[in-house]
């Protein structure tokens, strides 16, 4: 059945639908979002800044104008599309798990014809509007409308891989979680996003890139240099300063914190850490949002679904966490949490 009362149609990215889910909740935070039998297509009634879409590392676009239904035909789903002249337009069709047997050049071909008719004109090297249509076989079903953002395919993150950097460590997070953590904390709130154990800047880079203002903080001098040198390879700015992420100050003007704690040999230490870091933030800011990456081992992910933990942040409430493929002994899991009022 063709959903018509929705504001817009929201095509997710594959790599994790789970935390796309909860960036788009973040990004998008004046629409409700509610899912349909599709893992990557979403809903949305009420209407929020589509264009936060381009931000995002979960989204491939925003459809608006549009809708859902099961897939038909072509002929069905040309009777669905409304049509009036547009000028300097295309038209973009692309596939969600697996494939829904239809050609979709041929869709392409005809919805331009059913444009065409109406007199609009085509661009399709670099136009100004596009009309997208995504077949998702997850579930046989078919959304479409007028494109928000960049669409399927790839968008240079690999170029960003951490491994690119001047400098490097094993550890560091791949950029896509790295944006969708700092998009998730943040949302759209404005303030500074701020990593108190900013290691390679990983966070940060991720955090200036989406023009927030970014302030990363580390005790090891080697890993403030490194992280100056990675800012100025990604062609960003942002506050970095040697200092003790349990004692540190915070801007007075915060949008979230987001953090992916050292870890190593001495997981007692690690811990003591971590609680010490919280406990600082909790005494000057009650109001925290929080995302946490901690090192789990392998095997409790889920790609579609919130996972339950049993990790404890102290004076912190867990909201939802999602577990993270690394490789076949370890894995992540990535916490939202907000200040608890108790205490």
């Amino acid at each position: 059945m063709q959903q018509s009362d929705s504001s817009a149609i929201i095509a997710l990215r594959g790599w994790h639908p789970a935390i796309a889910r909860a960036e788009a909740k973040s990004m998008f935070p004046d629409s409700n979002l509610s899912r349909t039998d599709s893992r990557r297509l979403l809903i949305a009634d009420g209407e929020s800044d589509w264009n936060n879409a381009d931000l995002m590392s979960g989204c491939e676009c925003v459809l608006v104008g549009g809708g859902i239904a099961k897939w038909k035909s072509i002929e069905d789903l040309l009777e669905l599309i409304p049509s009036d002249a547009v000028n300097d337009m295309a038209v973009e069709c692309w596939r969600h798990e697996g494939k829904i047997p239809v050609a979709t050049k041929d869709i392409e071909r005809q919805i331009g014809g059913l444009f065409h008719d109406k007199g609009s004109t085509f661009n399709l090297e670099n136009p100004t509007k596009r009309f997208g249509v995504v077949l998702d076989n997850s579930a046989g079903n078919v959304a479409w409308g007028w494109m928000i953002g960049k669409g399927p395919g790839k968008h240079g993150w690999s170029a960003m891989r951490a491994n690119k950097r001047p400098f490097f460590r094993p550890v560091s997070l791949e950029p896509r979680l790295a944006r969708a953590a700092v998009n998730i904390a943040a949302g759209t709130s404005d303030g500074f996003v701020v990593d108190p154990m900013c290691g390679t800047g990983g966070i940060l880079i991720e955090a200036a890139l989406t023009k927030r203002q970014t302030l990363g903080i580390d005790f090891d001098p080697v890993m403030i240099d490194g992280t100056k040198q990675n800012l100025e390879w990604a062609g960003v700015n942002a506050e970095v300063r040697r200092d003790d992420a349990t004692r540190f100050e915070l801007p007075e003007n915060l949008a979230a914190v987001v953090v992916d704690p050292p870890y190593g040999r001495n997981s007692q230490g690690d811990e003591k850490l971590l609680e010490d870091m919280l406990a600082n933030i909790r005494r000057q800011n009650n109001q925290c949002d929080l995302v946490v990456i901690l090192p789990t081992m392998a095997g409790g992910e889920d790609l579609d679904e919130e996972i339950s933990t049993d990790i404890v942040l102290p004076g912190f409430n867990i909201e939802a966490a999602f577990g993270i493929p690394v490789h076949k002994s370890l894995g992540r899991t990535l916490i939202i949490a907000s200040a608890s009022t108790q205490g």
